[in-house]
């Protein structure tokens, strides 16, 4: 069947909660209140087609680092999504440690700041990762929606991404990236405890798949943390490298491991090339808007 692309009350039934349908089927991008452009369309699907849970199956390696996305990822459905999902809801606090509408131009805090004073706004769409057990505010206008379900360090995959150089000698595009997915089981996890001691391999696994070599390691911050009331552990570090043919000669890199309760933790993957420094600022407010499913 064929309906019409927009925002319709929430298929599972969350009160409040409207999520974008693109024609085909349900995106991970949703928001609160408004008024749904059709009424429910739960009725009218049998069921969400977009959450490929491979828990229980083999995980798919990709064919190539998906730092340089395929061009084929480039959509005009996707693209529609992106433009039509940007909410300018203004005013308001209710506390944590963010920044001002996205739509304006996230990071405008300055490189590796945050503005605790001034919130994602009520009603910023959000991105949700059901498998995972969280969602968290979506960036704005130019930040599109993953299509990729999984990667070598996640069982399922959910987030968004900007181009950030078009090509690259490798083929594809250079991106900067938030996303987030359950760890995969080549990481032994045994609870909170464990994470300080599997955070440092899922590290290195990021950076050999994803990042022009050689390059260098920073480490700028790792502790135990508390997000959205639950135990985790935090990374930041920058990379560094003098590759030809690449824009950037270094990232800056957040890996959350966080226990949502679920057999397997949540990863929460946050990086931003050089090239676009100004955007540092996202990676504390995307962690700071982290809440629990």
């Amino acid at each position: 069947m064929s309906v019409t692309p927009g925002w319709y009350d929430d298929p599972d039934g969350v009160a409040g909660c409207q999520r974008w349908w693109n024609g085909v089927t349900w995106s991970d991008v949703t928001r609160g209140g408004g008024t749904a452009v059709g009424g429910p369309l739960a009725t009218a699907v049998a069921q969400r087609t977009s959450y490929d849970v491979l828990e229980g199956g083999p995980q798919e390696r990709p064919d190539r680092p998906r730092r340089w996305l395929p061009w084929a990822l480039v959509g005009g459905a996707l693209l529609l999504i992106v433009v039509l999902a940007v909410t300018l809801a203004g005013g308001g606090s209710s506390g944590g440690a963010t920044t001002a509408d996205p739509s304006a131009g996230p990071g405008t805090a300055g490189p590796g700041t945050t503005d605790p004073g001034n919130p994602f706004p009520p009603g910023t769409v959000r991105i949700l990762d059901p498998d995972a057990g969280i969602s968290y505010a979506y960036l704005g206008e130019g930040w599109r929606e993953l299509e990729f379900t999984s990667r070598p360090e996640m069982l399922t995959a959910h987030g968004q991404y900007i181009i950030t150089q078009p090509t690259v000698p490798d083929g594809g595009q250079f991106i900067a990236e938030c996303s987030s997915g359950l760890l995969a089981r080549q990481f032994t996890v045994s609870g909170p405890q464990s994470f300080a001691g599997v955070i440092d391999p899922v590290s290195e696994s990021f950076r050999a798949n994803y990042y022009p070599g050689p390059n260098e390691k920073d480490v700028l911050t790792s502790e135990v943390v508390t997000i959205a009331g639950r135990p985790g552990y935090l990374l930041k570090f920058d990379l560094t490298w003098e590759v030809s043919g690449y824009d950037s000669t270094g990232e800056r890199v957040a890996l959350l491991l966080l226990d949502t309760g679920k057999q397997r933790p949540a990863v929460v993957y946050i990086s931003v090339p050089n090239t676009h420094a100004e955007l540092y600022g996202v990676i504390d407010q995307v962690i700071a808007s982290i809440e629990l499913l």
